[in-house]
């Protein structure tokens, strides 16, 4: 038997071992066929079970890193900037030399409550070319000749249909700072403008 596979041997045969004898290790199976020249069905066992080993260490893996972001995030937007502005500074190096400072973004997303409004004002306004429309129809099975009459033109009421209008918040960000550093009056409210805070750190040189 190979060390290669030790581990994942104690790991997920302990309790097989105790009612049966050893189970073969991957190596011992490497050259070995059934009668009819099929690949053998130990070695298909064994690579089957390191499959759902190696699977469920990715999913506690997966886990773990969605777990550190979140602190991160915590650390990063929350508790060091809330921190840094309660002693009232914007940067400052640690003893061990690491550089601390803020990076703020302004950003938007509309609310969902206040899409409607949100969006008859950029229209009202001229910048109705922010907005993205998709207006989807859906037909069943042998409907072909309907759905070709109202690609051009679409018949209230006949047709249930999805209208779904909206502004990316990309697109409606960077529009935000455009018009703010042009000192131009938007509605930051209505609009769904934050401001992002994040503390970024530099390492030593």
């Amino acid at each position: 038997m190979t060390d290669h596979y030790s581990d994942l041997r104690e790991a997920d045969y302990d309790r097989r071992r105790q009612e049966e004898a050893p189970a073969p290790s991957y190596a011992d199976y490497m050259d070995t066929e059934t009668v009819d020249g099929s690949v053998s069905l130990a070695q298909l066992q064994i690579l089957a079970e390191r499959q759902a080993v190696i699977q469920s260490r990715v999913e506690d893996l997966e886990k773990q890193l969605e777990s550190e972001k979140k602190l991160l995030r915590d650390i990063s937007e929350q508790e060091i900037p809330e921190l840094m502005d309660t002693v009232g500074v914007t940067d400052f190096k640690t003893r061990s030399g690491l550089r601390i400072s803020i990076d703020e973004k302004i950003r938007a997303a509309i609310p969902k409550k206040k899409l409607h409004e949100a969006l008859r004002w950029l229209e009202l306004n001229g910048h109705g070319s922010l907005i993205k429309r998709k207006v989807s129809v859906a037909f069943g099975k042998g409907e072909e000749s309907e759905a070709e009459r109202l690609k051009s033109t679409l018949i209230d009421g006949e047709y249930v249909f999805d209208d779904n209008a909206n502004v990316h918040p990309s697109t409606l960000s960077a529009f935000v700072r455009e018009k703010l550093a042009e000192g131009e009056e938007i509605p930051l409210d209505l609009l769904g403008v934050f401001r992002q805070r994040s503390t970024k750190v530099e390492l030593p040189q």
